[in-house]
């Protein structure tokens, strides 16, 4: 028997979504942990006058929050996913084993997948933890072939799969309520680190990701659809996330990155081969800090 409950946040129009997300459940054998919670259309509800966010980013912010204030009524942690996950053979076993662990006895928050920073000590680690993992000896990861770290006071961002500590729930909920009581300044994910950095929070992460996002979901958000969620940056910045999931497709990461990249102006100097071939050895293991 799982040692957690799930749900997931998905809006009435987004059906396919839904659909999308019940296939996974039933594809993966977990149906009976995981439910529905209606998400909060920004654009039908009253907002404050000058609110800082987009109307589908408070949305997002509200939808979140009732989340984690639902698990205040059943006993346990809560996996909380966003309707655009990608769930793996290793979900619910990373996930229980890390319960039964205690990891959620030192963390808040334990991501099972996040927004990748280009900083090039984190990508390091991501790339040391994915290459350790490939030493694992079945087809399917367990909480042994990952490797966990502490993010609070990194620049993390996304809450496509997070799983609370059904001790952190009070303190969350009394946070994020106090940031919808002022009008929200910023995005939920962003307030959340915000409050990590500020030490009201601990989070964690695991690595390589047991969990991603729909590739193909790219560009068509239902919080940053348009023209933003189309820009170079952050589709480049998506698929060095997705590179770490422990089930990635890596051709279609590679049509991806060459999408997003196609007719983009290129800079190179001279110095260029060089700065990326250091790079290169300084991402590999035979690399040593001093």
């Amino acid at each position: 028997m799982a040692n957690y409950r799930g749900i997931y946040i998905n809006l009435d129009r987004s059906s396919a979504r839904r659909i999308s997300m019940q296939a996974q459940f039933e594809k993966f054998g977990v149906t009976g942990l995981y439910t529905r919670l209606a998400a909060i259309d920004g654009s039908k509800i009253a907002r404050r006058p000058g609110t800082a966010i987009t109307a589908g980013e408070e949305g997002a912010f509200r939808s979140h929050t009732e989340a984690i204030r639902e698990a205040s009524l059943h006993v346990g942690p809560l996996h909380v996913l966003e309707d655009d996950a990608l769930l793996s053979s290793a979900t619910q076993t990373v996930i229980s084993e890390a319960i039964a662990s205690g990891l959620l006895d030192r963390f808040d928050i334990l991501f099972t997948d996040t927004f990748v920073a280009p900083d090039l000590g984190m990508l390091k680690v991501l790339a040391h933890a994915l290459q350790k993992s490939r030493t694992r000896k079945s087809d399917r990861a367990t909480l042994a072939d990952l490797q966990l770290f502490d993010i609070s006071r990194q620049k993390f961002s996304c809450l496509t799969s997070y799983v609370v500590s059904p001790k952190a729930i009070p303190r969350l909920t009394s946070l994020l309520d106090a940031e919808l009581k002022i009008g929200p300044r910023m995005p939920v994910d962003l307030y959340l680190r915000q409050c990590a950095q500020a030490g009201k929070l601990t989070a964690g992460l695991l690595a390589p990701f047991v969990t991603s996002f729909d590739l193909s979901e790219l560009g068509q958000s239902t919080i940053a659809a348009g023209v933003e969620a189309a820009k170079r940056s952050v589709l480049v910045l998506a698929v060095l996330r997705y590179i770490f999931f422990v089930d990635r497709d890596v051709a279609a990461a590679k049509a991806c990155l060459d999408s997003a990249l196609a007719g983009a102006a290129r800079s190179s100097t001279d110095e260029t081969p060089l700065v990326l071939q250091a790079l290169e050895f300084i991402l590999s293991d035979e690399f040593r800090e001093f």
